[in-house]
């Protein structure tokens, strides 16, 4: 059996955003993922020595399973090495220059083996006004955030209250429907931006004995509250209904996952990925022996995410049950009379 083709995310913005130290960040908490990262230069990373295997080249591996690829040789060459590594990486990150735009470089992960899971824009909170109004360099630091699925705001300790506010306001002008998330030394939980979409199939609690279950869980991570929510049911899911749910879900959701039983198809698992904007439903394998089960959770910013009403969306979602068959109408009529 071939295996699934390995997710990949662009991380952009412009220089001195914050990228190296995301990246710095993932290595040093890869939380049992075995990364491979494409970097256009290893001095940048600044990588624990005491992470680092052994070097080969243009590439580093790291006692974590992780592994980090040198670009120098082009972008092209360097992705698709990666195709020969064993064992395969589960995750490929990439880090776009600081005055590349990160969605072109994302067209990559539509070769064969791979698939986008999306880009991640950087931006300095302090400069990023400043930065995108410049003569030089502002058209590319715009089309970085116009062109992400998510917008880190970092760096949002070093301004104000009330200029966080503005430059909130002016990532909106820029781009009404951005999702943003404010951050501090580029830390944000890894489960909300790379947790195993295969999660939901190997480590969920048991399911509920009831159609739409759901569950609620608010923890804090880096002075913010994200908030998890989980949804699990038997029955299927109107598809036409539930992707409008997907195109509707609130700025707060950073990231979604699952398997989802759909009246499309039911005899075969649908499979969720969401981050930021960007969404993808698409058939997997059949249910075969496993018993068909929708499982689906959603992680975001504690205050935007309503469990309330992404329930009553969802219950509103499932296929009504078959009604029973009625018995044939019979009739009964008198004998005809005998002459």
């Amino acid at each position: 059996m071939s295996s699934p083709p390995i997710p990949v995310t662009v991380i952009g913005g412009y220089l001195g955003a914050g990228k190296t130290t995301l990246l710095n960040h993932i290595l040093r908490t890869a939380d049992g993922v075995r990364f491979a990262v494409l970097v256009n230069d290893f001095g940048a990373l600044n990588i624990d020595a005491e992470l680092i295997e052994q070097r080969e080249g243009n590439r580093i591996n790291l006692s974590n399973g992780c592994i980090c690829c040198s670009m120098a040789e082009g972008f092209l060459q360097a992705i698709l090495s990666l195709r020969e590594c064993s064992p395969l990486p589960e995750w490929v990150l990439v880090e776009a220059s600081g005055v590349a735009d990160p969605l072109r470089l994302a067209q990559y992960a539509h070769l064969p083996g791979f698939r986008l899971h999306g880009v991640i824009t950087l931006v300095d909170a302090d400069t990023i006004v400043k930065r995108a109004s410049d003569r030089l360099v502002g058209r590319q630091v715009r089309q970085q955030i116009e062109g992400a699925d998510l917008v880190l705001l970092n760096k949002v300790d070093l301004i104000s209250a009330e200029r966080l506010i503005e430059v909130r306001g002016w990532l909106k002008q820029l781009r009404a429907d951005l999702p943003i998330v404010d951050v501090q030394r580029a830390r944000l939980p890894l489960a909300v931006l790379f947790a195993d979409p295969a999660a939901p199939a190997t480590r969920a609690q048991p399911a509920s004995e009831h159609d739409g279950q759901h569950e609620g869980d608010h923890r804090h991570h880096h002075n913010h509250d994200y908030a998890t929510w989980s949804f699990t049911g038997r029955t299927p899911l109107n598809g036409a209904g539930f992707r409008a749910f997907l195109c509707q879900l609130p700025e707060a959701v950073l990231r979604a996952k699952g398997f989802v039983i759909l009246d499309d198809d039911p005899t075969r698992r649908f499979v969720l990925q969401v981050v930021g904007r960007r969404w993808e439903l698409d058939p997997g394998e059949p249910w075969g022996e496993q018993e068909p089960l929708t499982r689906l959770t959603f992680i975001g910013l504690a205050g935007g995410l309503d469990p309330l009403a992404m329930d009553v969306a969802l219950r509103a979602l499932l296929a009504p049950p078959a009604a029973p068959a009625e018995p044939p109408l019979t009739l009964s009529l008198p004998p005809l009379p005998t002459r």
